[in-house]
């Protein structure tokens, strides 16, 4: 998952709360595990992608799409903090409880333990987090210009 998508599309259809958008493949997309994958076409293909339209965007607007602030926090919180965390409290609770018992090195022990279990919770929830995750518009770039027949 990228960190932040930031990619411009148009809006083809409407399905309730969400849009379908088409995008159309650039030069970042060469650089996403999902073009290395083959699960999308990098080299100039259109993409077609279901978003949340929270932006109220119509039919034939284009718009930028990213994923939600909450979702990109929890990930950041489940990637980075909690096993930081942990691994540091593990490590004090553990310095602790060496000075009692006279062992060495179970500072080193007990981190690392906590570590090993706060990650195995953070991907779990990661993983749950990605089944869960939406994309969202994130705001209308520019809307939908309608030409009439008489204008031609």
């Amino acid at each position: 998952m990228k960190p932040e998508i930031a990619e411009n599309g148009m809006v083809i259809r409407l399905d309730g709360d969400n849009a379908v958008i088409m995008l159309e493949s650039n030069r970042a997309c060469k650089g996403c595990g999902a073009a290395k994958m083959g699960l999308c076409k990098p080299n100039g293909g259109l993409s077609i992608i279901s978003a949340k339209n929270s932006a109220g965007a119509h039919i034939g607007d284009i718009v930028k799409i990213g994923i939600d602030s909450n979702v990109r926090f929890k990930g950041y919180l489940f990637s980075f903090i909690i096993p930081l965390f942990s691994l540091l409290g593990g490590s004090l609770a553990g310095y602790f409880i060496a000075q009692k018992i006279f062992f060495p090195g179970f500072d080193v022990i007990t981190g690392f333990t906590a570590l090993i279990l706060a990650s195995f919770y953070s991907f779990k929830r990661l993983k749950a987090l990605d089944r869960s995750s939406y994309l969202v518009i994130e705001s209308r770039v520019s809307e939908c210009q309608s030409i009439r027949v008489s204008e031609l």
